[in-house]
């Protein structure tokens, strides 16, 4: 398909204003936009104008824009939503046959899926512009800086790309905020209980309703995700507090990242924090009733499985093999209703 001259312009100025980059973020974009059509500086419809732009590039083969059903890919900030990050198809044959030099830090590339091929890029980049000697900042502002989307490494948290000896946010000079860690405790009653701490916040409000009545957890904590590795810490009061047991069970997402947050909290807090089973099982069993359709096998290293309980472990393979991952909010406050205490 032939392009227009308004996006042959485009992209022209695009691709000299950064001819290294394989990866275009919406700021280079826009940058471009501006360059090429001063005049359209205070339009309304500039975004419209740069989304058609970028869609004609498309279909020549110019570009890959991200999938449009994944909605944390584009910037939903106005009317007219604009991907994130765009990908450029159309090297020199000589450059998309060149051997890539890894940096020392990332010589694993090599060894693993080629699928991860540009988030590497992206950090390699990074890496090389200065990042090694970058001042420490929290885990979205870096993946701002690398990806050009705040989310992006929150998803890579768990893949392959954090396996041992690979990615770490050491690595990335970045780190996650530690926030205190809502905890609605019982009152004692002579019992001692496990202290339950949820992933997320629909699940955390159905448990805490739920143990008002049946009195089955010390304490419901909110973990907020991967924000409970550094919070871990703050726990300890609670565990050891009146009517608690001194065991502390997590209950999140059964995909890789909902894995790897209780494994690498229980890592780096030094507190074993351990799998509630029964509930684990109970979202497994609503998964088997929950029709889902086929998609792309998630990538997840096996060591992380190794935190469930092994009974758990053949059936949570299925689903990562199948594409599946569940999402703790499948079990709800009637589910819950329906244990036995």
């Amino acid at each position: 398909m032939s392009r227009s001259n308004d996006a042959q312009q485009f992209w022209d100025v695009l691709c000299s204003s950064h001819p290294s980059r394989t990866r275009f973020a919406l700021e280079h974009l826009l940058e471009a936009f501006r360059r090429v059509f001063p005049h359209r500086h205070s339009d309304t419809d500039v975004r419209v104008v740069l989304a058609q732009l970028l869609g004609e590039l498309e279909q020549s083969g110019a570009l890959r824009l991200p999938n449009k059903a994944n909605r944390r890919a584009y910037d939903h900030s106005e009317r007219t939503p604009l991907p994130k990050h765009v990908i450029r198809n159309d090297r020199p044959s000589g450059v998309k046959q060149a051997r890539i030099v890894w940096r020392p830090e990332l010589a694993f590339a090599i060894e693993i899926d080629s699928s991860w091929r540009e988030e590497l890029l992206s950090v390699q980049e990074w890496l090389r512009n200065g990042g090694t000697t970058a001042l420490p900042v929290a885990l979205r502002e870096r993946s701002v800086e690398i990806f050009g989307d705040e989310k992006r490494l929150d998803s890579l948290l768990g893949t392959q790309l954090f396996a041992a000896g690979r990615l770490t946010l050491d690595l990335l000079r970045c780190y996650l905020p530690s926030v205190p860690i809502y905890v609605v405790s019982l009152p004692p009653d002579g019992s001692r209980r496990s202290l339950s701490v949820v992933e997320n916040h629909t699940t955390f409000d159905s448990l805490c309703r739920w143990n008002e009545k049946c009195r089955r957890y010390s304490a419901v904590a909110f973990g907020a995700g991967a924000a409970f590795i550094a919070a871990c810490e703050s726990l300890r009061p609670h565990l050891a507090a009146p009517g608690c047991s001194g065991q502390l069970l997590y209950f999140g997402d059964l995909d890789p990242k909902g894995l790897w947050i209780p494994a690498r909290a229980s890592l780096e807090s030094g507190i074993t924090v351990q799998p509630d089973e029964t509930l684990y099982s109970l979202l497994l069993a609503k998964g088997r009733k929950h029709r889902a359709l086929p998609n792309q096998p998630i990538s997840f290293e096996p060591v992380l499985l190794n935190w469930l309980p092994a009974a758990l472990r053949e059936e949570t393979v299925r689903h990562f093999n199948s594409g599946r991952r569940l999402p703790q909010e499948l079990v709800s406050l009637p589910d819950l209703s329906q244990l036995a205490i």
